[in-house]
């Protein structure tokens, strides 16, 4: 809580006439609750000039930013540390038909409790929630780092993401690809925590801090991966290097992360109350209907074809739950007195959905890259196995530390010329990449600018849409919506690249690689063989190839890579179509009110007066 010398800023408000002034603007703007009797003092929103400055030193609140940025890194990490060398434990544990499930699993729990943290924890508060996702985590990372099958890596998966709930990065899987697209449920709900936490105008850079902490475990992901396979104890140093931060997380958490509690929040309800008057059965329909449209999104080109029955299915009756039936039940919900699952005003809030979208497209360029990139370095290029790992985690590290500088280019310019100047610059760049991929010196300079340009729209885009809300008490409710926005741009834009990715193939690699091998001098009868030796599936010897020669192989593997490089190109071309909409949808936002720019929407408050703060009177 604030020093007990120091007025509160329900208190300024008759001691103090300019922020006096200032609160009744921001009450106008609904920048406050209008029933102001709901919350105590401590846990309304304040001016940061009524919070003694020896509060910003305090444990409580150093400590609650260490519990966020280490939240962050467990739940980046839990799976970016994994996922580069899935192939490798799949051959340690299986080899298992359901390893893609590792990734399907992770992804689909995340992308459903990301709204549902939010909403939940901005009624009953949030303590709590953040708590329990870091002892979830642990629990996740203990028993990947035991399990002796992949089903049970899927399981620990299932809690990892479950905790992590907001990642955002994608990974190469060996001969694998996937995904992970998601919005932050407990462990990485960081954006919107600090947001809360810090006054206006100093978020974006408390929001860099969080990005700088989740370097060795995002970024830098891959890169550690293949080195934790030289260790005796290899891949399961991740998982026990992730169960360390996950604790330390905790004890973070529970030690100084005491936000307004239930009964701060509602002097005038009971829990039991608002239970039984909330919108289950919104919730019900959203959580099924996103659920099992990513589930078909995800299926979708991967285990099964587009024209596959389940993947028709989940489309369908996903798409039908989630942008038909959810819609017109939140519309037109029937039972009276109850509080809405996803209320309505978002979407009516101009800036907001601009931010909102905006970070789903810079993730949908962005991911065009992290995704096919990391394949193209091993399609491409002649490296070793630590030059791959490295490489192959190029666009992450541009993304991430591109997030780090938008915080900064925010704080100095604003966000409406910041997100504007970097989307402009990072869409053009990264369509040139199509330009030459077998270029490796050219293509990695484009993917690295283009991603560090990319992230740093984003990142300002996601703090920016959490300074458009009328009322602070929303925060946890905007942040989950947004990231919702997010995963579900992203997941379609896997989709998207995965699909024309996989058709380009089909096509690029018979019309090159076929005729060049056959007028080398191999046997027609030889090239469905050479074509899986190509492809990673199959040997490339003269056993298992007749009539191969070295120089064949040469020619062959030659007009392999400008094949593969001609389906890359298509993909990089594709990005545009998320580039150049962002580039567009940047004219929608604008800056952040300057009148309250010093507003702080939450507060940690000491333990011991906790008994006492329930019951202050307004």
């Amino acid at each position: 809580m604030a020093d007990e010398n120091k007025p509160t800023a329900h208190h300024v408000e008759a001691t103090d006439g300019q922020i006096e002034m200032q609160q009744s603007s921001l009450a106008n703007e609904k920048f406050y609750d209008d029933d102001g009797d709901e919350r105590v003092p401590e846990a309304r929103g304040r001016d940061a000039s009524a919070i003694d400055k020896s509060y910003w030193r305090s444990a409580r609140f150093l400590g609650s930013m260490a519990a966020i940025g280490l939240g962050f890194c467990g739940g980046t990490g839990g799976y970016a540390l994994v996922a580069p060398v899935l192939s490798d434990i799949n051959e340690d544990l299986g080899p298992s038909p359901n390893i893609a499930w590792v990734g399907l699993v992770y992804v689909l729990t995340e992308a459903v409790f990301f709204l549902l943290v939010g909403r939940l924890s901005d009624i009953f508060g949030r303590r709590w929630f953040f708590i329990t996702g870091s002892l979830i985590g642990l629990v996740g990372t203990i028993i990947g780092a035991t399990a002796q099958s992949v089903n049970t890596l899927i399981g620990a998966e299932v809690l990892i993401g479950l905790a992590a709930a907001y990642v955002w990065n994608i990974v190469l899987v060996g001969r694998y690809s996937l995904t992970l697209l998601t919005s932050s449920s407990f462990q990485i709900s960081f954006f919107w925590v600090i947001c809360e936490l810090v006054p206006v105008k100093w978020r974006y850079l408390a929001n860099s801090y969080a990005y700088i902490v989740s370097i060795p475990t995002n970024p830098l992901a891959a890169k550690i991966a293949f080195s934790m396979q030289k260790t005796p104890i290899k891949w399961r140093g991740s998982f026990i290097f992730m169960a360390g931060v996950n604790a330390l997380s905790a004890l973070c958490w529970y030690l100084f992360y005491h936000p307004p509690t239930f009964h701060m929040l509602h002097r005038k309800k009971l829990a039991k109350d608002i239970l039984l008057h909330f919108d289950w059965i919104g919730l019900l329909l959203y959580t099924a209907g996103l659920l099992i449209f990513l589930m078909g999104l995800s299926w979708g080109g991967g285990l099964y074809p587009w024209s596959d029955p389940h993947v028709i299915g989940t489309l369908v009756s996903g798409g039908i739950t989630l942008f038909g039936i959810f819609p017109l039940w939140s519309i037109f919900l029937p039972l009276k007195n109850v509080e809405p699952f996803l209320p309505l005003h978002l979407f009516t809030n101009l800036n907001f959905q601009a931010c909102a979208w905006l970070t789903g497209i810079g993730a949908g360029a962005y991911y065009g890259f992290s995704l096919i990139w990391p394949q193209a370095v091993s399609s491409l290029y002649t490296l070793s196995y630590d030059e791959q790992g490295t490489l192959a985690g190029l666009a992450a590290m541009g993304f991430v530390f591109g997030q780090v500088l938008g915080g900064g280019i925010a704080t100095v310019i604003g966000p409406r010329w910041g997100i504007r100047l970097t989307m402009w610059i990072a869409a053009p760049i990264m369509l040139a990449a199509a330009a030459d991929p077998q270029n490796q010196s050219l293509t990695e300079g484009l993917i690295l600018t283009g991603s560090l340009m990319i992230g740093a729209s984003e990142a300002q885009a996601a703090v920016t849409a959490l300074s458009t809300l009328r009322s602070e008490t929303d925060i946890g409710l905007a942040g989950g919506l947004a990231g919702t926005i997010r995963s579900f741009v992203s997941a379609i834009a896997v989709a998207i690249y995965s699909t024309v990715l996989s058709n380009r193939l089909k096509t690029t690699i018979p019309q090159y690689v076929t005729p060049a091998a056959e007028q080398a001098g191999l046997p027609a009868s030889s090239v469905p063989s050479l074509l899986l030796g190509l492809g990673g599936t199959g040997n490339l010897t003269a056993s298992a190839v007749p009539g191969l020669t070295d120089a064949i192989q040469a020619t062959a593997v030659t007009a392999f890579r400008f094949a593969n490089s001609q389906a890359y190109k298509t993909v990089f071309f594709t990005s545009f179509a998320f580039g150049g909409a962002g580039m567009i949808l940047v004219w929608f936002v604008a800056d952040n009110d300057k009148s309250k720019e010093n507003f702080v929407g939450g507060h940690v408050h000491d333990p011991r007066q906790e008994k006492a703060l329930e019951v202050e009177e307004g």
